[in-house]
């Protein structure tokens, strides 16, 4: 959509970065894929909720049989120039009703052609209604055994040449454990500010709420400068950003991060799934 995609692409690629981007592939068409091929795009991610028409239900607007045209797309113009990118990455939303596909991810990711998924549990819940949606477990001996098969799932799709990751919300976790890479990462929304991670750059008219364990919350951003005033590097430095990181380093972590569904994503959980 973005008039000087290309060009931005060549100056991260000139910089030396690793550049990727995500589609619904609604408006890929071979003309562009050859040209993301050309241009060496390290990563093209699709975003699904699912392996068949169910995904359109719930991602309304986007046709899972387009995406699947598209993935067919890349790899044909990748075989037919040479070229090993972009690789293909699956965003996978998997909801709680959706919990009986999740065998099928593994087939999928080999069919499509996928060199990795990452499949996530619902960490944004706006609507109370939803929030029964993004716990997929809702005891410790029940994650327990979606863990097991999370493993299994994961072994199969190894075996398949297919790679899959999850990063999903525990129900039994409680200490702070964010799976974002704040000490390393930013996030620069599209007027320039600078966030510690998406879910504090969340587009916002008025008072929006978040539900977690049935309470709401205000959504409150968090931004420490923009770029289009001062440096990244000056942002970095700043003191109150500093404060932040030390705040987040702590045993409690910061206090704007409280009521994040991403605390409960730990990394010695994420270690379990590695096989």
């Amino acid at each position: 959509m973005h008039a000087q995609f290309f060009e931005m692409l060549q100056l991260a690629k000139q910089a030396g970065c690793r550049a990727g981007t995500t589609s619904n592939g609604t408006l890929l068409d071979k003309r562009l894929i050859e040209k993301l091929v050309e241009y060496d795009l390290d990563i093209i991610g699709f975003s699904l909720a699912g392996v068949d028409e169910k995904n359109d239900t719930i991602r309304k607007g986007t046709r899972i049989r387009k995406v699947l045209e598209c993935m067919a797309e890349i790899n044909s113009a990748k075989e037919k120039y040479g070229a090993d990118n972009p690789e293909i990455h699956i965003a996978y939303m998997l909801l709680r009703s959706g919990l009986n596909d999740l065998e099928k991810l593994p087939e999928f990711s080999e069919n499509t052609g996928s060199d990795q998924t990452v499949v996530s549990s619902l960490s944004y819940v706006v609507n109370p209604e939803m929030e029964k949606e993004s716990i997929l477990a809702s005891s410790e001996t029940e994650y327990s055994e979606l863990k097991d098969r999370l493993i299994e799932v994961r072994r199969e799709a190894v075996k398949r040449g297919a790679d899959i990751y999850f990063h999903i919300v525990s129900p039994v976790q409680n200490h702070f454990a964010c799976s974002e890479n704040i000490p390393r990462a930013v996030v620069v929304g599209s007027d320039g500010s600078l966030s510690p991670c998406v879910m504090k750059q969340i587009p916002v008219r008025g008072d929006n709420y978040y539900f977690v364990d049935s309470q709401k919350h205000l959504q409150q951003n968090l931004s420490f400068g923009n770029i289009q005033k001062e440096s990244l590097n000056t942002i970095w430095h700043h003191k109150e950003y500093r404060q932040f990181m030390r705040e987040f380093r702590n045993a409690k972590g910061p206090a704007v991060c409280q009521n994040c569904l991403k605390k409960k994503i730990g990394e010695h959980i994420l270690d379990s799934f590695r096989c």
